[in-house]
């Protein structure tokens, strides 16, 4: 849980304050920050467009303190993926 308190809070409060349930918010390597449209998506569409890109299997972790599910790409520690509620 450290890490991923540590990595949400490298996340800019601009971009935090942007978070919507209509959107996946995406850090890689905790550098570059990208988003996509995912309104009314379920979670098993969202594993399939990161299957898809990345070729690898996922999973949530639900962060009700937060608000948001966190999706961890197997194989990919550079990414943070952010799911608001």
């Amino acid at each position: 849980m450290q890490v991923f308190e540590q990595q949400l809070s490298q996340i800019p409060e601009e971009i935090k304050n942007a978070w919507s349930s209509s959107f996946v918010f995406v850090m890689e390597n905790g550098t570059k920050f990208w988003h996509f449209p995912a309104r009314q998506w379920t979670e098993e569409q969202i594993q399939e467009y990161f299957l898809n890109r990345y070729q690898a299997t996922s999973h949530f972790i639900d962060h009700p303190n937060y608000q948001i599910k966190q999706l961890v790409v197997e194989n990919h520690p550079e990414l943070l993926v952010i799911v608001p509620r």
